[in-house]
């Protein structure tokens, strides 16, 4: 589970077009949370 303030970059960043590998080192998660992040947000999942 991430807190709100590193799900809010998660989105962003994918918002931006950032690849999940490129947000997960960002952020310092793995990429299987940014993957539940986005899914739970319903964003997609495509990566880069």
């Amino acid at each position: 589970m991430v807190d709100d303030d590193k799900r809010a970059a998660i989105l962003a960043r994918r918002q931006r077009g950032e690849s999940i590998r490129t947000i997960a080192a960002g952020v310092k998660v793995s990429v299987g949370i940014i993957h539940k992040t986005l899914a739970e947000a319903g964003e997609a999942q495509r990566d880069q």
